[in-house]
């Protein structure tokens, strides 16, 4: 751990690692949101959001990106990470992430998601959200293990 509780990534074992722990965070909050006594789609969703942020810089990790290029690039930006993963080159992203990313986004890197709702229209919106951010997950862990990690 550098100074301030920030973990310095410089070397690319270094990033490795940070890519799996950022995974298997991650993956702590994916269960999370899949609860079944979780019911509370504001609770489900705001797990959602930070399991998105870690599987996508997990991904960036794997990809000569380092854990400060992150927080200044990225921060808790959703969009922005999966604009790029997308410039690393993760191919094969679900469909539906991009619309999951935004409707997420709305409220995340604004800490706002105690105003969080569902949106209009889409009463199946939590599902289909905790189903694609599953589906990143598998297609992410593919690249995180082949480094080495996972």
């Amino acid at each position: 751990m550098g100074g301030l509780g920030l973990v310095d990534a410089s070397t690319d074992v270094e990033a490795r690692e940070l890519a799996k722990a950022f995974y298997r965070n991650g993956r702590g909050f994916l269960r999370a949101a899949s609860d079944p006594v979780a019911d509370n789609a504001r609770d489900i969703c705001y797990s959602l959001a930070i399991a998105s942020e870690l599987v996508l810089k997990s991904f960036l990790l794997t990809r000569d990106w380092n854990d400060d290029r992150c927080r200044c690039e990225i921060r808790h930006d959703l969009e922005r990470g999966l604009a790029c993963v997308a410039a690393a080159g993760l191919d094969g992203l679900p469909d539906d992430f991009s619309y999951v990313v935004g409707v997420l986004n709305a409220y995340y890197p604004k800490h706002a998601f105690m105003d969080f709702a569902v949106p209009p229209g889409d009463p199946a919106f939590v599902a289909r959200a905790r189903s694609t951010v599953v589906d990143v997950y598998k297609l992410v862990g593919r690249h995180v293990r082949s480094t080495g990690g996972a």
